[in-house]
């Protein structure tokens, strides 16, 4: 999944074998959870819905794609 940092670089979000660069652990089930749904450009954040994981992160979406 690629979305934009703080600087609005694309960034990807998991490595080449699907994790989480963050935890370490699968991609999925990560939540991509946005601020506003009616206007993205607000950002949003990821969660990993595992007790005992703390990833969590903001993020800005790039829709220029």
């Amino acid at each position: 999944m690629l979305v934009t940092d703080q600087m609005n670089n694309p960034t990807s979000l998991d490595d080449e074998q699907g994790n989480c660069k963050m935890c370490g652990h699968p991609f999925e089930p990560h939540l991509v959870i946005a601020f506003d749904v009616n206007d993205l450009s607000k950002g949003g954040e990821l969660r990993y819905p595992v007790e005992g994981c703390n990833c969590l992160r903001t993020l800005g979406f790039d829709l220029t794609v």
